[in-house]
């Protein structure tokens, strides 16, 4: 506000000093009548504003007086480009603020006056700034089959945005923006510009139409990653899995992060070999995976799932003498074991989603950026874990859990040419609400088998929602390139995130765990339910059971393969 003294006496800055008859704290007094006692009023004409062009705008005004009451109140504008006041004797006025085309500035005053006819005078300053329209400079196709929408965007001397996807409410933005997960259908985004006041633009609005990844009417195509296939799944034998869909994966790349437990430290974690999204780091998050990169997984970019596990070691031997190779600190090297399933050069049928619980009508898709982990990357000698949810076998074994559990909780002694297995099955029951939890694992349970009238396999009361089961399964070929030169066997394998060191009596293994992030296209993942696992069939390859078509095929990360450091525990100040 600014005070001015409108009997020509003084112009003040400070508030403090009135003019002639009395002092005020703000705005301006008038000498009262010769004779007279009347203490001047003091108007408030409220706070300076900066609005946009063409917005309507209050003024909100008051006036005080300690010996008397205020008779009148007059608004007048002393500079700026004309504007229509709604009401100019009240001590609320609005007006519409006039297209500019750069910042200008409007001043008005208003005028109280007392019972005794004192007077007293303040001013207001509104800064109009012109209104600057959003120009989108991304938006998605006018008809795409991505199931989100991102937005770049930019206006003029504005910093601050909102947006507002379909009937939701505007909600505080910036670009890039992102809308997700998105129906089929036809949705819209509008984004205005925010004044620091809180006073906004007009917005820009952009419509579009999601498609079904296998066609429809706004687009009869399919998705790229949906291949055609003439191959009908077999129905799932007898006393095996109740319904399933097996996919292949290539390896992606290897790192020290941990999105999930440690979120934004860079090499915080032991080491990890990474599948599914080729971008994932530790600074992945549901968007960045729902959104972004493609996927060294069948499907591609409707399968950029996250899914690790740590890094399974070899001692690294010289391969004429097989004396130990030391690494740069002197200590023995390690060298990472890459996994093989079905054919020694091609990755295949790493992961599979299925039923965890009998009532297959009763499983619903899993949630967009559910986090999981399996197993216990604690677990070493006396901690062994339950061979229900993570277990090592020898291929050799022929290991069934119908006919011949024979499972390790440890890396056992397997001879080469055979092949060392994994297996981690992972949490099948929701909590209906919670994406993650404290302990990445809270916010999920495994089904419970029942005995008597109400038996069968099904989800606590604790965590009620049935979800699709995910499994990892590798396997390890024991090759002259990693197994242990004395015994030719998978003696001395261990995980990286181990924290003892493996022997003869005490194998490694024991922390075996592995981490997984939905960031399924929800139409595929829907698909994988409806067509596999409810109608109890065994789909290999991606093969989307009767519906003709399969995911596409796996495509490589970058590979990158850093030092195996410290044991594979790296150099977090975590690790020991």
């Amino acid at each position: 506000m600014k005070s001015t003294c409108l009997a020509g006496l003084l112009f003040l800055t400070s508030g403090l000093m009135g003019c002639g008859g009395g002092s005020t704290s703000e705005g301006v007094t008038v000498a009262p009548p010769a004779g007279s006692s009347n203490a001047a009023p003091i108007a408030n004409a409220g706070g300076d504003q900066d609005v946009f062009a063409g917005k309507i705008t209050t003024l909100s005004g008051s006036g005080t007086d300690t010996d008397g009451t205020i008779s009148s109140y007059r608004w007048e504008q002393s500079s700026g480009s004309s504007v229509t006041l709604s009401a100019s004797d009240q001590a609320d006025v609005t007006f519409t603020t006039p297209n500019v085309s750069s910042t200008e500035v409007l001043e008005f005053s208003l005028t109280v006056t007392d019972n005794l006819g004192a007077t007293g005078t303040d001013t207001v300053v509104i800064n109009v700034a012109p209104t600057s329209p959003v120009q989108m400079t991304k938006t998605p196709d006018s008809v795409t089959k991505a199931p989100y929408g991102v937005f770049e965007f930019t206006a003029e001397n504005v910093t601050q945005f909102e947006c507002k996807l379909d009937d939701a409410s505007y909600q505080s933005c910036s670009s890039p923006y992102s809308a997700f997960p998105l129906d089929i259908g036809q949705h819209q985004v509008s984004i205005r510009a925010v004044n620091q006041d809180g006073t906004s633009g007009e917005a820009s609005v952009f419509d579009w139409t999601v498609s079904s990844i296998f066609g429809d009417e706004s687009d009869a195509g399919r998705h790229e990653d949906i291949l055609s296939s003439n191959t009908i799944p077999d129905s799932v034998e007898p006393n095996s899995w109740r319904g399933i869909l097996r996919i292949n994966c290539d390896f992606s790349h290897s790192g020290y992060d941990d999105p999930v437990v440690f979120p934004g430290q860079d090499g915080a974690a032991h080491l990890h070999r990474f599948y599914g999204n080729t971008l994932l780091d530790e600074n992945s998050d549901v968007e960045t995976l729902f959104t972004t990169g493609e996927s060294s997984c069948q499907g591609n970019e409707l399968n950029r799932s996250a899914y690790w596990y740590p890094a399974l070691l070899a001692p690294d031997y010289e391969p004429d003498t097989g004396n130990r190779i030391l690494d740069d600190n002197g200590d023995p090297a390690w060298k990472a074991i890459t996994a093989v399933v079905g054919d020694d050069d091609v990755a295949h049928e790493l992961f599979y989603y299925s039923a965890g619980v009998d009532d297959l009508d009763s499983i619903q898709p899993i949630p967009l950026g559910l986090k999981m982990i399996a197993g216990n990357h604690m677990g070493q000698p006396g901690m062994e874990q339950d061979t229900s949810i993570v277990r090592w076998h020898c291929q050799s074994w022929e290991s069934s859990d119908a006919t011949n559990p024979r499972w390790s909780t440890s890396i056992p002694e397997c001879l080469a040419p055979d092949r060392l297995r994994m297996d981690i099955f992972f949490p099948s029951c929701w909590n209906g609400t919670d994406l993650d939890s404290s302990d990445h694992k809270s916010h999920l349970a495994y089904p419970e088998n029942l005995s008597g009238a109400a038996g069968g396999t099904v989800c606590p009361a604790t965590h009620p929602t049935p979800i699709i089961r995910v499994s990892f399964h590798y396997a390890f070929g024991v090759k002259p390139d990693v197994y242990d030169p004395e015994t030719r066997s998978s003696r001395g394998w261990r995980l990286a995130s181990d924290l003892y060191d493996a022997s003869i009596s005490t194998p490694g293994g024991m922390s075996l765990h592995a981490d997984w992030v939905n960031a399924w296209h929800p139409e595929a993942l829907q698909a994988v339910l409806d067509t596999c696992i409810r109608e109890e069939l065994d789909c290999h390859d991606g093969n989307l059971g009767a519906s003709g078509t399969r995911l596409s095929g796996t495509r490589p990360g970058t590979q990158v393969e850093p030092d195996v450091i410290n044991k594979g525990l790296g150099v977090g100040s975590h690790r020991p």
